[in-house]
């Protein structure tokens, strides 16, 4: 499991890494949510390698992120619009088919991102170092990503 999971991190920090030059030419709502997705990538890229133990835990680092995500994460409804699939657009037409499943994800990174957020904000204040509560929470928010794009991200 923790392999499988390390492995959807890494592909979906290189995945952000891409997404730059694919936005290009995005326009109004599906730039805007573009951008956020861009805001997510960035911080998930940043915890990966706390994740892996490649770089210390660094939970005033992550407190950060979190927030990002989580304020990112509970607009996301409002950045998909019926019919909002321009090119470049990577929505798949199932977010409007299965509304309530794409808003229950939507709604569930918030919770996760915010979970990850407390974790790492006691970790900070403590100055605790023990990274398996961050582990459990990061891994949530990954496996909130990877749900949802399988779901609804058109290939």
């Amino acid at each position: 499991m923790r392999t499988g999971i390390l492995v959807v991190a890494t592909v979906f920090a290189t995945a952000i890494s891409i997404a730059a030059v694919a936005h290009e030419g995005a326009k109004g709502v599906v730039k805007e949510r573009m951008d956020g997705m861009e805001v997510i990538g960035k911080q998930v890229k940043m915890m990966v390698p706390m994740l892996k133990g490649e770089v210390p835990y660094d939970p005033a680092k992550v407190e950060l992120a979190a927030m990002k995500i989580s304020n990112a994460g509970s607009a996301f409804t409002e950045l998909f619009p019926t019919g909002s699939t321009n090119t470049p657009s990577e929505a798949s037409p199932e977010i409007w088919e299965k509304w309530d499943a794409f808003s229950r994800l939507s709604d569930e990174l918030a919770i996760n991102a915010d979970m990850l957020k407390t974790i790492a904000a006691k970790d900070a204040a403590s100055g605790s170092n023990d990274t398996s509560q961050f582990d459990d929470a990061f891994r949530n928010v990954l496996q909130t990503c990877k749900s949802c794009h399988q779901q609804f991200r058109a290939d």
